[in-house]
């Protein structure tokens, strides 16, 4: 069985050039099947906790085409970090209990299981964020949530979704992430609207308007990523996504957007929420 080693980098943050080398590992292993693959993480100091839900998802993928991944090198402190969120042990690697209760468990959802992805909402990702939300407020967020994770059935057509998540107790935020293998969005709003030339960003900044779907008109959508930007805008938050080559990210209401130097197969939504203040939304909406 051939082998191949990639290096990863210093630090792998929740930023362009974390989500970067995310899609690199993707696109340097397109079509590798039946090899052995190490990830050496010998200079590696710092790999957010919540990325674990996009390096399962690659895990995943070359297992399924029969590939061996190694993990070499890795530092103690990431390495715990591992076995406290679940993604060690998904793997029968191992596992240490949370003792600061500061994750969000590492899981992978069939997408058939909307009923437990939405209990792990309610029992694991809410009490996380730490706000003093209202009852109204809390139900807008966990079904907007929840409507991210239709759409990897409805639009995607993946057969999982991946999660993770941190509360960082230093910087007092916490980051949520979800993420598929399946159509990206800029392919979905291109087939819906062919004849409107988007880039994988444009399409990702036109997906997160109020209304704006590529179901059918038929369909409730169209508001899932709109209250979850609002509710991250109004907290001061990072809201990003990554789709294909797309990267679009709401920093604090400032909008950034960039191409990917490489093509991630999928779709990462990443939440990043500043525990500052208490959250409303400008004007509530009931599903």
């Amino acid at each position: 069985m051939d082998s191949i080693k990639i290096e990863i980098p210093v630090t792998v943050e929740n930023d362009y050039y974390g989500f970067n080398f995310m899609s690199y590992l993707f696109t340097s292993t397109e079509g590798f099947a039946d090899k052995n693959i190490e990830l050496n993480f010998k200079s590696t100091r710092w790999f957010e906790a919540n990325l674990a839900s996009v390096l399962g998802a690659w895990i995943e993928s070359k297992v399924y085409d029969g590939c061996t991944i190694i993990m070499s090198d890795i530092n103690v402190s990431i390495e715990k970090v591992f076995k406290k969120n679940g993604f060690y042990e998904t793997y029968n690697l191992g596992a240490i209990n949370d003792t600061f209760d500061s994750t969000i468990k590492y899981h992978v959802f069939s997408v058939s299981e909307v009923d437990e992805f939405s209990n792990y909402v309610t029992d694991n990702v809410i009490p996380k964020i730490r706000l003093d939300l209202s009852n109204s407020v809390e139900k807008s967020f966990k079904l907007s949530l929840n409507e991210v994770f239709l759409n990897v059935n409805l639009h995607a057509r993946s057969d999982k979704v991946y999660t993770c998540g941190q509360y960082y107790h230093k910087n007092n935020k916490v980051a949520f992430t979800i993420s598929d293998l399946g159509n990206t969005i800029g392919l979905n709003v291109r087939n819906k609207y062919p004849h409107i030339e988007f880039l994988d960003h444009e399409a990702i900044d036109w997906a997160t308007h109020y209304g704006h779907t590529t179901k059918d008109i038929t369909e409730a959508g169209g508001i899932g990523l709109h209250i979850i930007d609002e509710f991250l805008t109004s907290n001061n938050g990072i809201f990003q996504i990554i789709s294909g080559n797309g990267f679009w990210e709401n920093n604090e209401g400032n909008i950034n957007t960039r191409l990917l130097e490489y093509y991630f197969p999928g779709t990462v939504v990443n939440i990043i929420s500043k525990l500052e203040q208490t959250f409303s939304l400008n004007s509530e909406i009931f599903f």
